[in-house]
């Protein structure tokens, strides 16, 4: 007979109005998480004995419910508050910009691969495989090395380093160097993410370093400049980094070509984070491995691995959607006309979330369907970090954990 053990039950609570125990279903508000006897009426603070549904009403005053608990049925409970710090992967070789350098070899052929591993758009973390070489002359230089491979790639789409649009880019390819430099006497430069065009707001080449053939370095990545005409100039990549109307002076310097020669280089590859929306684009970080082959003693490459964010908003509501049928939007079962606007979950991408798992046993009462041995449940509920102060309290005292303060830390 079909065994059904694993039941999961996702509940995402809004920023107000968010838990209460106190509460019948009848008078819980929209999307109000509440805990409630099996006839609807409020179960107070959970205590050994008691059972309970945790329930909740949407707008239309549809209730979706847990089946019946047992609170001495409850086999592990982990909490885990919201980081919201995300580091996307990235990885350099040659010089940082403080150590390390680029083994300049004569007529020689320097390749990179790049092999993408992630699930963006690829399932199952397929190879996707990039390969990149340069060919050296009679005379190397580290400088000539780094421009001729920043160009090339960025002229890859996945590489181009644009950060929003159709043609995203999955990561950014930057220049690095411990060059000396000149402070910019060029005032504010806007630069626009994607555009090889940078404005000053006075004439760019006024320290006398950013001629033609110079190179402008903006927050700290270098690019190379190919022309000037008056308060524009123009660059040999796209600007990599995020659009700003103002970079300030102390972001922007300029290194004369002579100081670039002699200087230690190395190139910066980083994963750029990706458009999401709900059910179609499953969220997950770039990840890649890169491979040198010809570099000779060139510095090793080293890797910052990629770290996801605890209690993402994006994570929750794909969790929520999931767990309600795909909300009667299956877009990943091939059906291409989106009714997305038409969805009312509760969970928003944008807020990060302290998260409680609760394993039940559904030894007593048998509500799973299960041919012998107990069915299981596990509940998830999801309060936005920084809840009001009542909610999460109250969320801290139903669910037993008192002063350790879970919620609303």
């Amino acid at each position: 007979m079909f065994k059904q053990d694993n039941n999961l039950y996702v509940f995402v609570g809004p920023l107000t109005g968010a838990f209460g125990h106190d509460v019948t279903t009848a008078a819980a508000a929209t999307n109000e998480i509440h805990t409630v006897h099996e006839d609807g009426t409020s179960s107070g603070v959970l205590a050994a004995g008691d059972l309970f549904k945790i329930s909740q009403k949407d707008v239309d005053g549809n209730v979706r419910s847990t089946p019946l608990l047992a609170w001495n049925n409850l086999i592990k409970a982990t909490g885990k508050a919201t980081d919201a710090t995300t580091t996307e992967q990235s990885s350099v070789f040659g010089s940082n910009g403080t150590a390390g350098s680029i083994q300049a070899l004569n007529s020689n052929r320097y390749t990179v691969r790049v092999n993408f591993k992630n699930n963006v758009d690829m399932f199952s973390k397929q190879s996707d495989l990039h390969f990149f070489e340069y060919v050296s002359d009679a005379n190397a230089t580290q400088v000539e090395i780094v421009d001729y491979l920043a160009q090339v790639m960025s002229k890859s789409e996945k590489f181009s380093g644009k950060a929003s649009g159709r043609h995203r880019a999955s990561v950014k390819v930057e220049r690095v160097t411990d060059s000396s430099l000149t402070a910019s006497t060029s005032g504010t430069i806007a630069v626009t993410n994607g555009s090889k065009q940078v404005t000053a707001a006075t004439d760019i080449d006024d320290g006398g370093a950013a001629i033609v053939g110079g190179y402008l370095v903006l927050d700290g990545v270098a690019y190379k400049v190919v022309s000037i005409s008056g308060q524009t100039a123009t660059l040999d990549q796209p600007y990599q980094g995020a659009t700003n109307a103002a970079l300030g002076d102390g972001s922007t310097h300029e290194i004369s070509a002579a100081n670039a020669a002699a200087g230690n280089w190395g190139l910066k590859i980083t994963g750029i984070a990706q458009d999401w929306k709900l059910g179609l684009i499953k969220y997950d970080q770039i990840t890649f491995d890169v491979t040198l082959d010809g570099w000779g003693d060139t510095t090793a490459i080293a890797d910052t691995s990629a770290v996801s964010a605890e209690g993402q908003g994006q994570k929750i509501a794909e969790l929520e959607w999931f767990t309600q049928g795909s909300a009667g939007a299956p877009y990943r079962h091939g059906v291409m006309v989106s009714n997305q606007d038409l969805i009312t979950l509760v969970a928003d991408k944008d807020d990060f979330y302290d998260v409680l798992e609760m394993q039940f046993d559904l030894a007593d009462p048998k509500h799973a369907v299960a041919g012998s041995g107990a069915g299981k449940v596990s509940v998830v509920i999801a309060l936005p970090d920084g809840v009001a102060s009542a909610d999460g309290t109250m969320a801290n005292d139903v669910f037993g954990f008192g002063d350790a303060a879970f919620f609303n830390e």
